[in-house]
Formats: structure tokens, sequence, C-alpha cells
């Protein structure tokens, strides 16, 4: 019999770690679901606001399964406080594992056949990670994952209204933008 919410937690980690996989100057793909858009915005973001953590772990080139599987011991343990903080971390964390650096930072250190075997091993550590994350989720923490209302609820819990900070900016921008228009156009009619 299947299971819908795994299904829906492989189908979404599935998205989010390929995305992270692909060659640095592939196209970005298109997120497969709403949450998948989501799950790359959060991720951005943590990454991002994290930078200095998470810089050093891009292109990695141990064991990234036994990584993930250590931070998940860590983050997920029956005494930790499970919430949406930690499972996006995690999952920022395994992206950012199969990350692979610039690819002249690639060609440097290795040939051809060098490169084809770090992409297999990475296609290879996306699938584990997959099934790894997958079986913590919906097997150890699935009560708490369908309490929160499942992959629904971390995309109600992630979707909030846009900051007040941001209104303001925009309305900044736009009035801007219409008085230089107004003087673009004044300064016009005077010189024709």
């Amino acid at each position: 019999m299947a299971d819908p919410l795994r299904e829906r937690t492989e189908r979404l980690l599935t998205d989010y770690l390929e995305y992270c996989a692909r060659d640095p100057t592939a196209p970005e793909p298109t997120p497969s679901s709403p949450e998948a858009a989501l799950l790359r915005s959060v991720t951005a973001y943590i990454q991002q606001r994290h930078w200095s953590f998470f810089s050093a772990y891009i292109g990695y080139p141990g064991n990234r399964v036994q990584v993930v599987e250590r931070m998940v011991k860590a983050m997920l343990s029956d005494n930790q406080r499970l919430n949406w903080g930690r499972v996006v971390t995690l999952v920022t964390f395994a992206g950012t594992l199969l990350q692979r650096p610039p690819v002249e930072a690639r060609r440097e250190k290795q040939d051809k056949s060098q490169l084809k075997e770090g992409e297999d091993e990475v296609a290879r550590d996306c699938q584990r990670l997959v099934a790894l994350l997958s079986s913590r989720l919906v097997g150890q923490h699935r009560v708490w994952l369908e309490a929160q209302g499942g992959w629904d609820g971390f995309c109600q819990f992630f979707r909030t209204p846009l900051p007040l900070a941001f209104w303001r900016r925009l309305l900044f921008e736009v009035l801007l933008l219409c008085f230089l228009a107004t003087v673009f156009i004044y300064f016009w009619t005077r010189l024709t």
C-alpha cells in the first residue's frame, strides 16, 4: 500500500537535493511543487545567513552520507525537540554537501574521468541522502510531521506575509521612479 506522506517527502527531498547537486553552470530546474519552491527559498536564506558555516562544506570530498547521518543523530535525536528550523537546517546541510564548486576549480584538480566519477558519486549520494532523510522524517518522526500538518504545515509555517520593511522599500522605490520619470519628462518637453 502506498504511503502518500513518504512519497511526498521523497519527491520533495529529491527535488531539492538534485537541485543542489546539479552542475553550477546548468540552468536552474523548475521546482516540482509549491513546497519544493518554498524549500529552495528557505534553504537559500539559511545558507546565506550562515554562509561561514555552510561554505566550508561545498564540494565536500568525504563520505557525505555518513556526515549527514551523524548530523541527523545530533539534530533529530529523541531527546532533542524537533521543529521546522531543525528540519530545514538539516536539509540545507545535506544539499550543501552535494553542491559542487565552480567548474574552473574542479577542472584544475581533476581530469575528465575523475569529473565523471565524481558526478556519478554525487548522484548516488543524492539518492542515499533522500532515503536516509525520508526514513528519519517519515519513519522515526512521523507523528511529529503529521501533527505539524505534513508538508502543507511546512508551507503554512514558512509562508508569512512580507515584512513591513519590504513594502516600505518597494513604495520608496516606486515613488522615486515616478519622481525621476516626472523630471525626465519635464526636461524632455523643455528641450523639444
